[in-house]
């Protein structure tokens, strides 16, 4: 499919647009992904579905009324990381999005999908630890806890964990299945396939007089910013303020609060009660609303759209590593994040294009990313090889990427330029230190 003929299909609420319009050939077989089976040969039809990928139930007000509005084609599975000198082919699966035309909320699909994620191998960055302790801080000023009081967290793996700082500001943690004054969600919903569950079991945590703290990766700034690549398998939930109020009025929980902050490229942390003992909305809730609507994330258009930018998104990355490979300039990235693995895919980036990539985490050394043969370095082999230039696919921290390589570069006159590929293709100098 032509970028021409996608954007003509954004118009039309029926078609989803594919973001997969080639194929991409698997780099260690040659052959093209399948387009319509999982790579076992399994149909990706579910029971209820139709067979047409329209109308299944939506995963927080249970809706049939679901529109198919991103088909991202056969993707391989986040979180799945083989050892580099492992040549089977990645398995891939359907990568969809759907938006609920009831509730609002936007969600991956109901089609076949990879078993649950291996054991998190992630580093916590810097920005995530800096910002879970002033997270907490905030947290135990504006609730007004004191020592002595309990708290119950469930986070994704994903980030830094926010219960130390609790513990350190003198609160009392308690297992998943007590009752505490506060609970904490660190990203957790969107991980989960059935949101009233997770919602359900939230409520039942909460004391009467108690709070919930839930922050989530915002679809605002997914669709604002084009971050196509935080779309992939195990996100099945990209929530607006918009859609929460709904499910929270499911389970007799109110929104008090709601406070835009900026990781992961753009989260939400909101403030939940018992309608028993909610005070009325803080005046943003509705400020943030108000810019849902305006960007029209509370109905499919918006959504139609993200497709065709998308796909402006992955060419521009591939056809920036071309230009560097043909004008004889060396290359490297740096991050093996989760979504690496979505946004390679789509631009049809492999080894020859990317030499290797560097992480922080030790555990995945040795590893590749998946879908490609990419391998996976200690950040020392970055410094030691020198590219000239450096993909940071780790884009929502690039401010800290830079600091390091600089700090770590020091003296040794090596000063690779950074191109950050999201949310903006741009490019970085290391900063002077």
């Amino acid at each position: 499919m032509a970028a021409d003929e996608l954007a003509a299909q954004t118009k039309a609420v029926e078609k989803a647009p594919d973001l997969s319009s080639v194929d991409p050939a698997d780099s260690r077989t040659g052959q093209p992904a399948r387009p319509s089976l999982n790579c076992a040969g399994v149909s990706t039809r579910v029971p209820g579905s139709g067979g047409d990928m329209a109308g299944f139930d939506c995963r927080a007000c249970r809706s049939a009324n679901t529109t198919l509005v991103l088909d991202l084609g056969m993707v391989p599975a986040a979180d799945t990381f083989a050892q580099a000198s492992d040549t089977c082919e990645d398995r891939r699966f359907p990568l969809t999005l759907y938006a609920c035309g009831d509730c609002s909320l936007v969600q991956l699909g109901p089609l076949e999908h990879p078993p649950g994620p291996e054991e998190s191998r992630a580093v916590d960055s810097q920005t995530a630890r800096g910002h879970a302790q002033a997270s907490v801080g905030t947290v135990v000023e504006q609730l007004g806890l004191s020592p002595g009081q309990t708290v119950i967290e469930l986070d994704s793996a994903h980030g830094a964990s926010w219960l130390p700082s609790f513990v350190d500001a003198g609160l009392v943690p308690l297992p998943e299945d007590a009752v505490a004054d506060l609970v904490v969600d660190v990203h957790h919903l969107m991980h989960a396939e059935d949101l009233n569950e997770v919602m359900a079991a939230h409520a039942r945590r909460m004391a009467p007089s108690g709070h919930l703290v839930c922050e989530f990766f915002h679809v605002r700034p997914l669709v604002e910013h084009c971050l196509i690549d935080t779309i992939r398998h195990g996100h099945y939930a990209y929530l607006s303020v918009i859609a929460l109020e709904r499910l929270l009025a499911r389970h007799s929980l109110a929104l008090v609060d709601a406070v835009p902050v900026d990781v992961y490229g753009g989260s939400v942390r909101s403030t939940i009660r018992h309608v028993t003992s909610a005070q009325e909305a803080h005046p943003r809730v509705a400020e943030i609303k108000r810019a849902e609507s305006s960007l029209g994330v509370d109905g499919p258009d918006a959504l139609l759209e993200l497709g065709a930018r998308g796909r402006e998104v992955t060419t521009a990355l591939r056809q920036h590593l071309e230009g560097l490979t043909a004008a004889g300039r060396t290359v490297a990235g740096y991050g093996a994040p989760s979504k690496a693995p979505v946004l390679l895919a789509l631009a049809q980036v492999d080894v020859d294009l990317l030499p290797f990539t560097v992480d922080m985490a030790p555990q995945k050394h040795g590893l590749r990313v998946a879908g490609t043969s990419i391998p996976i370095h200690p950040v020392e082999r970055l410094l030691s090889a020198r590219p000239d230039d450096v993909v940071v696919l780790t884009w929502d921290i690039a401010d800290e990427v830079a600091s390091h390589l600089a700090r770590s570069s020091a003296g040794s006159g090596w000063s690779p330029r950074l191109y950050v590929p999201l949310p903006e293709p741009r490019t970085l100098s290391l900063p002077t230190v």
